[in-house]
């Protein structure tokens, strides 16, 4: 979360991949760079908390991450998997449970920051 908070999409390249290594080593998948671009706009916030690291297997955990955005808050669910080399990769994030960044943070707003009618 520091390296989306510094917009550091080579960090979050490092941070992101699958057992095989880093997205920013195997260039994998080939639109990576677009997809971290796609992930930093929807996880930036104004704070952030973990609220759940739970494993689910030896080389799997889910953890949850509480962002907040003005006055919305979203429970973002990340997966995190142990890579060949024993490091710890984020691999897949619901950026849909993140709420619409291009949308105005409503108070009483719903998950994509609607009002609700």
């Amino acid at each position: 979360m520091q390296a989306v908070a510094d917009s550091n999409l080579d960090k979050m390249a490092s941070l992101w991949g699958t057992a095989n290594g880093p997205a920013s080593r195997t260039r994998q998948p080939a639109d990576y760079e677009r997809r971290i671009a796609v992930m930093r706009a929807y996880l930036r916030n104004d704070s952030f908390r973990l609220t759940s690291d739970v494993p689910e297997s030896a080389d799997r955990r889910t953890v949850q991450v509480e962002i907040k955005r003005q006055t919305c808050t979203w429970s973002v669910p990340f997966v995190a998997i142990k890579a060949g080399d024993g490091s710890w990769l984020v691999n897949q994030v619901d950026l849909t449970a993140a709420g619409n960044p291009a949308r105005p943070c409503l108070e009483g707003a719903g998950g994509d920051s609607l009002p609700q009618q």
